[in-house]
């Protein structure tokens, strides 16, 4: 994947967190058994069997990583 911001080749990675990986409003106190609601986004991209790894693209130029959470094959 090229990046959006410097044009140069991303490296496929991943993402990982004991707990999930989401995206919230609000930043929020994380607790080992946290429900964070309805403005919260799970970025579970189908890196694996749960949702505590995610695909990510990263790019070692402009120190940017971007998470396609659609489902979608990479």
């Amino acid at each position: 994947m090229k990046c959006p911001y410097c044009d140069n080749e991303m490296k496929l990675g991943y993402i990982q967190c004991r707990d999930g990986v989401q995206w919230t409003l609000k930043k929020q106190l994380v607790a080992a058994l946290s429900v964070f609601g309805k403005e919260c986004t799970s970025l579970a991209n189908g890196a694996a069997d749960n949702s505590n790894v995610v695909y990510a693209y990263k790019c070692d130029s402009c120190k940017k990583v971007i998470i396609d959470y659609s489902n979608r094959e990479v």
